[in-house]
């Protein structure tokens, strides 16, 4: 008697493999790119919160209160000021060479844009750079 595998039951064994990995690496996926997704929206609400304890400290800086008005303040300033820690300002979307906004840089180099609408402020966080900074 031969000790051994044949190349039936081998094939097979690499065919159950196979559907195994594509059922697996799809939801994998799913589950990396979605805990990516938490994790951005936890950083930029805590750079959310880092601009209202730098403003609530600077007040005088806020915009007017006239509907509409506006200033931003940028990340580097707030973390400047000691409320981010570098790890508060990793992007965990980064991908190297991409073109895609939110994923072009490692880190959050980016504004929070704070308006004065409805009577209060509204904190949102850009992309973009600061042009009327507060």
């Amino acid at each position: 008697m031969r000790k051994g595998f044949t190349l039936v039951e081998l094939l097979g064994v690499i065919v159950i493999l196979g559907l195994i990995a594509m059922i697996a690496i799809p939801t994998i996926n799913s589950a990396l790119n979605s805990s990516r997704e938490k994790a951005y929206d936890e950083q930029v609400r805590t750079i959310v919160e880092a601009s209202r304890t730098y403003m609530s400290k600077n007040s005088l800086k806020l915009p007017s209160q006239t509907e509409g008005n506006n200033c931003c303040l940028s990340v580097a300033t707030i973390q400047k000021s000691g409320l981010l820690t570098s790890d508060d300002i990793k992007n965990p979307k980064y991908q190297k060479d991409s073109e895609e906004e939110e994923k072009k840089y490692e880190n959050f180099n980016g504004s929070v844009i704070i308006t004065f609408t409805n009577n209060k402020y509204k904190y949102e966080y850009a992309n973009t750079t600061c042009t009327n900074e507060c």
